[in-house]
Order: C-alpha cells, then structure tokens, then sequence
C-alpha cells in the first residue's frame, strides 16, 4: 500500500520562495481530491510546507500580523479539515527574516508546529541538502498539471485518495501509476528543471 509520509513527516512543496501569486495553488493543491477519509483526516495536507515571500506572508497573516513576532508563530483559521492546523512562522537568520507555512496535525504528535518548524529549522540551517525522494515527489505533483489525479473506487482496495500521476513515454501508450510507485527512472524523467 502506498504511502504519504514516505520518511519524514514533512515535506518540502515548493523549491525556492513561492511569490504571492503561487501560494494560493500551493494551498488548495488538494482541493480536487475524491471525498475519501484521506481527505477528510487531512492526511493529504499534514507535514506539508514551503517558504513564501514576505509579501504573501503578511497578506496571509492578514489581522493575525500584529500578533506575530520576528521568530514568532501563528496557527491561521482555514477551510481545513478539523485535524489540521494551517501555520505561519518567520526566521530571523543573518540574511533577515525568513517566512514560512506549512499543516500541521492535531492528533500526531509528530507533527506538530514545534517539530515543524525544528525540521525546518534543521534542513536550511545546515549546508544544502538535495531533495529527499518525497520531496522530488511533492515537485513532480505541483508540475503535473492535467497529468495529475487521486485513485477512485477502480483501483484496488486500499488505494483510494492515493495521489496517481500520468507517466508519457515516446512510442508507449500513457500510464497511470500511483505518484508513490514511481520508480528512480521515472521520478528523473518526470522532474522538473527549476
């Protein structure tokens, strides 16, 4: 059975800064899933994070901006399921302030805002890492564009609401595959440039 947290309970969406005008897509990226428990829990959503422009920040953190501390953190209201928490945070680091949003859950103690933001902290603190396989993954899925979808009732028992993904190759009919099978070979063929 495929998963969604493949090692780690967060996952990077989004490579760079995302301006104002990609934040919106990035948040509402699972929007068209099918109504299925998936959905519902908001596993699909939980550990998901990316860093914003400062400008997208503060129009999303909107009257929540005055409580907001350099460093500081907010849990935002949202359209979310109810064990899901949409937060904002900012890094102050030698460059200034960094911000950040990402879901975190309720019910997993895994995932909460502190072990986020520690994960984060982690990751951009030290030397640059290159993408772990999930986050590849979480660059594939935004890129997909019409080639992207979630499993339905046709697909074997256990698959439903699990992210799938349309793999062209020339001379071949297309394929549809679960986004977590894809094997090393199609996860390079399917990456994006950045």
């Amino acid at each position: 059975m495929p998963t969604t947290s493949l090692f780690s309970p967060f996952r990077r969406i989004h490579t760079g800064t995302a301006p104002a005008a990609e934040v919106r897509a990035l948040l509402s990226r699972h929007d068209t899933a099918p109504m299925s428990l998936r959905r519902f829990t908001g596993i699909l959503h939980a550990g998901e994070w990316f860093e914003l422009q400062e400008p997208a920040a503060r129009a999303m953190a909107g009257l929540f901006l005055a409580s907001l501390r350099p460093g500081g953190l907010t849990v935002l209201p949202g359209r979310r399921p109810e064990q899901i928490r949409s937060v904002l945070f900012s890094l102050v680091t030698s460059d200034g302030e960094r911000w950040f949003h990402g879901f975190v859950s309720v019910t997993d103690p895994a995932v909460t805002p502190e072990t986020m933001r520690a994960a984060i902290v982690a990751r951009e603190s030290g030397k640059p890492v290159p993408d772990i396989r999930q986050e590849k993954l979480e660059r594939i899925w935004n890129a997909a564009g019409a080639d992207r979808g979630y499993a339905d009732e046709v697909w074997p028992p256990g698959n439903e609401g699990f992210r799938t993904i349309v793999i062209r190759r020339p001379g071949f009919r297309p394929v549809l595959k679960l986004l977590a099978h894809l094997c090393a070979e199609e996860v390079q063929q399917l990456l994006p440039e950045d």
